[in-house]
């Protein structure tokens, strides 16, 4: 059972976190061994539905919903820390129960650890690992849950625990390539617009100052700098607020089927992002669906639990009318190539495949592709990135320089 506690160190001060325990005196006497005095003891139902259900009010409870929502978001590392942990543990001969019970105590984020110590539970209540895994789908994927139920029936769990690990590094290492690659273009981008902003706002109103003086007629370029200066100086406030209801709009509009597919309509069409965009899709599938074919998880079966991986609704829909076409009689890759999204290449390879009965084998080769040719595409894009946002950095500081300068230079020539 999973415990709440919340208890006084030897300072003092107020301690709060997880406790796996079969009862609370149990639970009471593990806290008391860590030196601390236990002053609330709650026992926690942790379900990937905790956040919804809960009826606690307060700001320590919305913090602490927030806190776990973070936590989860960014669990991904955590999960493919504990696949690797699980395998070699399962690998050693150690039962499933007792190499999750030696996990837990190695977990720092408290959240993840609490999901684990869940498991534990479920497990000892007869439950098995996939059922137990499917309770928290906010953490673990389909195609996790998927493959374990495919090790648990074959005897393989360590295998399959082995892969997984293998796949959420790699897809941890991808996406971080991706991020670290464009941060300093987005950083560059934020700093452009910041200095911008204070030349707008700091020192084109004294400048407007010293024109108003002069009561001379100001070229059209000049008018339309010191009125965007005098907007944004009087009304700067509203900037957060435009911004977060922009945000909160599209976030409102792509929750919604139509607002979800336009929006993935245009990620498609994006100039210059579209290319990486679409060969990130074409990898998601490809390695997605060869692991789960090479784990002798069911054609049909594959393409359902792919088809939610891709997080495109017009790539959904494209794999859902092939899923149909493969269930009519169709092989793969002719199914795929009426689909249209996936490169004559791929088609080319996947054909291939079906021919000498490696299908699978083939699409994880096809995923290995691109893997290197997502690298390759970052690394050009960012360096395409640079050299856009400081033109476009160049072109706003020089032209608020020319309409200040246009003003000095009509005053120049009258008094020559």
């Amino acid at each position: 059972m999973i415990y709440r506690y919340e208890a006084l160190d030897n300072k003092g001060e107020t301690v709060s976190d997880f406790i796996d325990a079969p009862s609370e005196t149990t639970a009471r006497s593990r806290i008391r061994s860590q030196g601390l005095y236990p002053v609330k003891l709650k026992k926690e139902e942790v379900s990937s539905e905790d956040v919804e259900s809960s009826d606690s009010k307060g700001l320590s409870v919305l913090l602490d919903r927030f806190s776990r929502e973070i936590s989860i978001r960014f669990s991904g590392k955590q999960v493919g820390l504990f696949s690797r942990q699980l395998a070699t543990l399962l690998k050693a001969g150690l039962p499933l129960p007792i190499a999750i019970t030696d996990i837990i105590d190695q977990i720092e984020n408290k959240h993840f650890r609490a999901v684990i110590a869940d498991l534990k539970e479920k497990l000892e209540e007869g439950s098995s690992f996939s059922n137990a895994l499917q309770r928290h789908k906010n953490i673990f994927s389909d195609m996790y849950i998927n493959m374990v139920r495919v090790g648990e029936n074959l005897g393989s769990l360590d295998h399959v625990m082995e892969r997984l690990a293998e796949i959420e590094e790699k897809t941890n290492l991808l996406k971080s390539k991706v991020q670290s690659a464009l941060y300093y273009p987005m950083f560059m981008l934020v700093f452009a617009g910041m200095v911008v902003i204070f030349l707008l706002v700091s020192v084109i109103p004294s400048i407007a100052e010293m024109f108003e003086d002069q009561e001379r007629a100001l070229p059209l370029p000049t008018k339309i700098v010191m009125g965007l200066s005098d907007f944004l100086s009087t009304f700067w406030f509203l900037i957060p607020i435009v911004i977060f209801l922009l945000y909160f709009l599209y976030q409102k509009y792509s929750a919604t089927p139509e607002g979800r597919k336009k929006v993935d309509e245009i990620k498609l069409k994006i100039p210059i992002f579209k290319r990486l965009y679409k060969k990130l899709i074409v990898f998601r599938f490809t390695q997605n669906l060869g692991v789960l074919m090479n784990n002798r998880v069911d054609i049909m079966k594959s393409f359902e639990i792919v088809q939610k991986i891709v997080g495109n609704v017009v790539i959904e829909e494209k794999i859902s009318d092939a899923a149909v076409k493969i269930r009519e009689g169709s092989s793969v890759s002719k199914a795929l190539s009426q689909s249209d999204f996936l490169p004559k290449m791929v088609i080319g390879m996947m054909s291939a495949g079906e021919a000498s009965d490696n299908l699978d084998t083939m699409m994880l080769n096809i995923g290995n592709v691109y893997e290197t040719e997502i690298d390759l595409t970052v690394t050009s894009l960012t360096s395409l990135i640079e050299p856009l946002i400081i033109i476009i950095m160049g072109l706003s500081i020089g032209l608020i320089v020319i309409s200040v300068m246009l003003p000095i230079m009509e005053m120049n020539l009258l008094v020559q």
